[in-house]
C-alpha cells in the first residue's frame, strides 16, 4: 500500500462510512485514551481522502480515543484506495483483532458480497483467508436467536457457538447455549455437546438407564455430575464450569 505520512488535524478526519466496529463508545476506549495521554498514538490512523476531509479506513478506536483525549492533530497514512480496496483494507486492518465481535465481522463480509457481487472463494482470496473461513462467519447471519445474543454480548466464543450451532435438537441446543452462558464452555466441551446431542442411538444400557431419570435430557443420556463440596448430583441446569489448576482441583471425599 502506498500511503503519504502526515499529521492531520483531528476536525478534518471523518468517521468510516460502514464502520467494522458497532460497538463503540467513549466508555469502550477508557484504556485506549489512557495510555494516548500518556505516549500518544503510536500506530498511524489510516485514512482516504473524502472531498476536504479525509474518512477513517483503519483507526477507528484510536480516533475516539483521541478526541476523548482532547488531542487536535493525530498522525495518519494517507491512501488513495477507495470502494471495495478501502473496504478490503479495513478488514485486514483488523482481522487479527479478537476484540472485533465475530457478529459485526459476518455483516460486513455480507456487505461486500452483495455490494460488489463476490463470491465466498473470491472473497476469500482478497483477504488472504480460507473459502471456509469466510463461510463459516458469514453463516452467523442465520445462526438462532440464543446463539446471536451470546455472540452479540460475549458470552460465548465463535468457536464454541460453531460448535454448538450444529446441535439439530432445538430444545438441546438451547439448552445447551445457556449452559455455556452461565458457566462457559470450551470448543472441545462444546463439540463434545454436540456429538452426544446428536447421536441417533443409544447403546441399551443407556436405554436401560434413562427409565431411571438419572442424568437424561430428551433421548440424551449424561453422566451424572457430583458436586465436590456436597457430593449431590449436580442438575445440568444448576453447573457451572470451573477452570483451575490440574493441581488445585477440589476433590470430593
Amino acid at each position: 500500500m502506498n500511503a503519504l505520512y502526515e499529521i492531520l488535524p483531528l476536525d478534518k478526519i471523518l468517521d468510516p462510512t460502514r464502520p467494522l466496529r458497532n460497538d463503540l463508545s467513549p466508555e469502550s476506549v477508557v484504556d485506549l485514551v489512557a495510555s494516548i495521554k500518556q505516549i500518544g498514538i503510536i500506530e498511524p490512523l489510516v485514512v482516504c481522502r473524502s472531498g476536504d476531509s479525509f474518512e477513517v479506513i483503519a483507526g477507528h478506536r484510536r480516533l475516539m480515543a483521541a478526541e476523548v483525549a482532547g488531542l487536535a492533530l493525530v498522525p495518519c497514512l494517507i491512501t488513495e484506495v477507495t470502494g471495495i480496496e478501502a473496504e478490503i483494507l479495513k478488514l485486514h486492518e483488523n482481522i487479527a483483532r479478537a476484540e472485533i465481535n465475530p457478529i459485526d465481522w459476518a455483516k460486513h463480509l455480507h456487505y461486500l458480497k452483495s455490494q460488489y457481487g463476490l463470491t465466498t472463494a473470491k472473497l476469500a482470496e482478497l483477504l488472504g483467508m480460507s473459502p471456509d473461513w469466510v463461510a463459516q462467519h458469514l453463516a452467523i447471519l442465520q445462526y438462532p436467536e440464543e446463539l446471536l445474543e451470546a455472540l452479540a454480548t460475549d458470552k460465548i466464543a465463535f468457536s464454541a457457538a460453531r460448535e454448538l450451532v450444529q446441535i439439530k435438537d432445538q430444545a438441546k441446543r438451547k439448552m445447551h447455549v445457556d449452559y455455556a452462558v452461565r458457566g462457559g464452555v470450551s470448543p472441545a466441551l462444546a463439540a463434545k455437546w454436540r456429538r452426544e446431542a446428536n447421536l441417533e442411538s443409544l447403546p441399551q444400557t443407556a436405554v436401560a438407564a434413562s427409565t431411571e431419570g438419572e442424568g437424561v435430557f430428551g433421548s440424551l443420556v449424561l453422566p451424572d455430575m457430583i458436586c465436590p463440596v456436597c457430593n449431590d448430583v449436580i442438575p445440568m441446569q444448576e453447573a457451572v464450569t470451573m477452570t483451575v489448576h490440574i493441581s488445585c482441583r477440589p476433590v470430593s471425599s
